[in-house]
């Protein structure tokens, strides 16, 4: 029984299949970036704070899979709702400023 737990030791220096599992790493960080890149997307949709969100769940997802599958759970959980997009222009154009149909006391 401990013969088979040395082959491993016995291969020479170097263990066979490693890139295998090079290209799974590759495989692993190309999914984390995709995640990360729609979670960053929906959160900034959603008014949530996209780029912890974003590294949190794409950077677990790259290096930890397991966890990083929760996280992903978890985002889609608690995300909130999509902020509509009037209510978004609004904050940005400044309608609180004032228009040019309101009167702004010079009536000359």
């Amino acid at each position: 029984m401990i013969e088979l737990a040395l082959v491993p030791l016995q291969a020479g220096g170097e263990m066979p299949g490693m890139e295998y599992v090079l290209i799974g790493r590759i495989i692993a960080l190309l999914i984390g970036l995709g995640v990360g890149y729609w979670v960053y997307k929906d959160a900034s949709n959603r008014g949530n704070n996209e780029l912890l969100w974003a590294i949190g769940v794409g950077a677990l997802l790259a290096l930890l899979f397991p966890i990083g599958v929760i996280a992903l759970i978890a985002y889609i959980i608690i995300r909130g709702d999509v902020i509509e997009e009037e209510s978004r222009t609004a904050e940005t154009t400044g309608d609180d400023w004032g228009s040019a149909d309101e009167t702004t006391g010079d009536d000359w």
